[in-house]
């Protein structure tokens, strides 16, 4: 990036935040992330010291999936029919009420056993679920239409960054302070998140009663006052892009998934080992952050090449992956920095295209049908990995040709809708 385009993108991204609600809002964002970031490692580590197995990871796991898998509906639901920076007030006491019950239990007498763990991550779960389908349909009425894209990368680099910093904070503070102090900074941060959202309602005022519109039915097919989940579905119908769209991003969740399970193993067969897998890991993170401030840094892109573009990044992984015996292990890493690139920046422009293009009184809702199918496809990718071992070559061809047969008609739908007003 050069210098006049680095102090733009810095002029950009520091008038946006000169905006009370956005700024109001980031704040809390930033620190929950932070607070956020070591709790998976600990999770995983606290599980295992407490049973001395992997099941109970996996039950803990399972726990936290199946909480966002059944609940995301509901968090689509209420955040289109109600005001959105409320129902994310409700999921963070709930995630703040998860983590600091099982913080208690810990410094407590009682032993802390493995269901602690897997009640606090479905309630955690729970809280995600509801959180996210309402900051979807939140962000595009915090910023400007023009900076959209920009405000989307500056929260996907903030997960990145998180992402990043979690394996070390959860290991400086496991050996240090304890799993406790984990659960009580992310407690803390969670206190600091409903500070901001509550001065947020002082701030915001939603774009129209959800609760008052969705009672009047008119005339009009996009007037429909069906507020379930499915109705998300019967929604997409009137958006085929946004369908073959989320049939893409399934198919590269599937990928992802799919990558956590069979990357360590090729990593060990075929690779050197499990460094060779440690290096793999952070090619994905490295190129996760590349691809958000590659994103801040530019223009607004359209869905059209970024469907191409991440279908492009995908195949050639998992390309690599399959010729992995006749390649060098720094060229599959490189394409691993590739495909995490182009799906973190491709993943904020569909993002993006989706916050512009669908009327707002149904964008939690398909906002929630989008987090449907990240909670769907990478455990259901999980699971074909571990099915398919002995098969990853044929499976990595498979999931390329579907996502070239889909690609297809995502990218030539693509700029076909047009943001409602009604």
């Amino acid at each position: 990036m050069n210098p006049p385009v680095l102090t733009a993108t810095l002029k950009d991204q520091a008038a946006m935040l000169r905006e009370r609600r956005f700024a109001t809002f980031f704040t809390g964002h930033v620190v929950s992330k932070l607070g956020d970031a070591p709790v998976p490692v600990a999770f995983a580590l606290a599980a295992y010291q407490i049973s001395h197995s992997a099941a109970a990871l996996t039950w803990v796991l399972l726990s936290l999936w199946a909480a966002r898998f059944l609940l995301v509906a509901t968090g689509g639901r209420l955040a289109d029919r109600h005001n959105r920076v409320t129902v994310m007030i409700g999921a963070d006491v709930l995630r703040l009420l998860a983590q600091g019950a099982l913080a208690v239990v810990a410094i407590s007498p009682l032993p802390l056993h493995s269901w602690h763990l897997c009640l606090s991550a479905a309630l955690y779960g729970a809280g995600t679920a509801l959180y996210n389908p309402a900051q979807i349909g939140l962000t595009p009425e915090l910023v400007p239409r023009e900076q959209l894209q920009r405000a989307n990368g500056l929260l996907s680099l903030v997960a990145d960054v998180s992402f990043l910093l979690g394996p070390i904070l959860a290991g400086v503070l496991m050996t240090t302070a304890g799993f406790s102090w984990i659960l009580w900074l992310d407690v803390a941060s969670f206190a600091v998140n409903l500070a901001c959202l509550a001065r947020l309602t002082r701030l915001y005022t939603p774009l129209r009663d959800r609760t008052t519109s969705t009672a009047q039915p008119t005339a009009t097919p996009d007037a429909e006052p069906d507020t379930r989940f499915r109705a998300g579905f019967a929604v997409m119908a009137r958006y085929p892009w946004f369908s073959f769209g989320m049939a893409l991003w399934f198919v590269v969740s599937l990928g992802i998934g799919l990558t956590a399970v069979a990357g360590p193993v090729l990593a060990v067969r075929s690779l050197g080992g499990t460094g060779a897998w440690s290096l793999l890991a952070t090619c994905l993170a490295v190129g996760s952050l590349l691809g958000s401030l590659a994103v801040m840094a530019t223009q607004k892109h359209r869905w059209k090449p970024a469907a191409v573009v991440v279908t492009a990044g995908v195949v050639l992984q998992f390309t690599a992956l399959a010729l992995r015996d006749q390649l060098p292990t720094a060229v599959v890493a490189a394409t691993f920095v590739l495909s995490a690139l182009t799906t973190a920046a491709c993943g904020i422009v569909w993002d993006t295209a989706y916050q512009s293009e669908i009327p707002e009184r149904y964008l939690s809702r398909l906002g929630s049908v989008d987090n449907f199918v990240n909670a769907a496809g990478i455990p259901l990718g999980m699971l074909l990995g571990g099915l398919t071992a002995d098969h990853y070559d044929t499976v990595f061809t498979g999931i390329a040709v579907v996502l070239v047969l889909l690609c297809v008609p995502a990218a030539s739908l693509a700029g076909h809708g047009r943001k409602a007003t009604a």
